[in-house]
């Protein structure tokens, strides 16, 4: 198991359920609509299938508690997450929703 500063937890996990192709990581940054300014970590198909972008700290905390249940672990440091989920999951797809994912697990 190895340690990652890579902001991205699902950076080789998380696939398109439209066209079958892995998401790609996205920053948006810029001025927010009524002030102030934008500063979010998203995942998005690469070939923008799917209009909207998805937050990456709410896929992020599903899929690791999908993992968490399905190995009963706890207790993992964040820098050490990557490295586990690469360990039990082939791959996670979302669906028509971003609350629609379904798992493909390693045995």
């Amino acid at each position: 198991m190895s340690a990652t500063t890579d902001p991205y937890l699902l950076r080789l996990l998380l696939w398109c359920g439209n066209c079958d192709l892995r998401m790609v990581c996205a920053f948006l940054s810029g001025p927010r609509s009524g002030g102030g300014t934008i500063n979010q970590r998203t995942y998005k198909c690469g070939l923008a299938c799917r209009r909207e972008v998805l937050d990456a700290d709410a896929i992020e905390s599903i899929v690791w508690t999908a993992a968490e249940r399905r190995a009963t672990i706890s207790d993992i440091a964040v820098p050490y997450r990557q490295s586990v989920l690469e360990m039990l999951l082939v791959k996670a797809t979302i669906g028509p929703t971003a609350a629609d994912i379904s798992y493909v697990w390693r045995t």
